[in-house]
């Protein structure tokens, strides 16, 4: 079985690389490539198929937004699973009330954020992905840091005005318990980890690995 992860919103391969799985398991990281500023979330997916070979029997592994992305690819292809992380399989579970849904899905004010905004992190960002020590600090600052601030407003933007309510087959969704991105009442997790915050890929990874290992057994 080969296994594709999806990095999150700003983030890369590094976030997973604490995670140990079977050995059994292919791992291979599906890397995001460039973007329009007005592309669609869906459009972006086509061009993401690519990179992963549905000759073979394959799933899906979503951090974050790479969730988000996840639930899309497979409108598209045919993973054996989708796992979610820290992330969200439907719209109905973002944390956006009625005003913000006025503000953002139907006047779009994301677009008056600038780019700049999103690469630098600092303690409001720490606060909100649950990184404590310095070596989780350092890694999300170096992630944030990479990645470009177009691409990170524009997957921002796709996250607030993205619309689904169709869950894939053979979805399993691990979730922390403390998530202050997309918090857990909002979702249906198949699998709770205790005091997992948003980051909880890389800061609770020898229990995340557990999970995972278990469902790819």
């Amino acid at each position: 079985m080969t296994v594709y992860f999806i990095s999150g919103l700003g983030a890369d391969k590094r976030a997973f690389e604490k995670l140990t799985l079977p050995q059994k398991i292919t791992i291979k990281y599906v890397e995001w490539v460039e973007n329009s500023e007005d592309e669609s979330l869906a459009g972006y997916c086509h061009k993401l198929c690519d990179q992963i070979n549905i000759k073979e029997d394959f799933s899906l592994v979503g951090l974050s937004f790479g969730g988000i992305v996840a639930v899309e690819l497979a409108k598209i292809i045919e993973p054996k699973q989708v796992v979610l992380i820290s992330s969200i399989a439907t719209s109905k579970e973002l944390p956006v009330d009625r005003f913000g849904h006025f503000l953002f899905k139907k006047l779009h004010l994301y677009k008056l954020i600038p780019a700049s905004i999103f690469k630098n992190a600092n303690a409001i960002t720490y606060w909100f992905f649950g990184v404590k020590n310095k070596d989780e600090k350092d890694l999300l600052k170096q992630i944030i840091s990479d990645t470009p601030p177009a691409f990170a407003k524009w997957a921002f933007g796709r996250i607030l005005t993205w619309e689904n309510t169709i869950k894939p087959k053979h979805l399993f969704h691990i979730h922390g318990s403390a998530d202050k991105l997309f918090p857990i009442k909002n979702t249906s997790a198949d699998v709770t980890i205790n005091g997992g915050g948003h980051f909880m890929v890389y800061s609770k990874a020898e229990e995340v690995s557990k999970v995972l290992a278990a469902r790819f057994n």
